[in-house]
């Protein structure tokens, strides 16, 4: 399973940690991800999304509607 966004591509970088007597320590860094489910071409899609992509509203959502809201209207 990747680290990486399926939209904008951002994915796990890596650095130092450093401490406060200055020692490096070697750390990851892993983006936020969210599984979002997606229509695409009249397929159903499971994307791993950023958070950053999901608030820009790049994709549509698919979300099923519970059938007490729909016997409601």
């Amino acid at each position: 399973m990747s680290r990486a966004c399926d939209i904008c591509g951002k994915g796990v970088m890596s650095g130092n940690k450093v401490s406060k007597s200055y020692n490096h320590t070697r750390r990851t860094w892993r983006p936020n991800l969210h599984p979002v489910k997606t229509v695409i071409d009249g397929t159903t899609f499971s994307l791993k999304v950023c958070t950053r992509c999901l608030n820009r509203g790049l994709f549509e959502k698919k979300v099923s509607v519970p059938k007490a809201a729909v016997e409601n209207k």
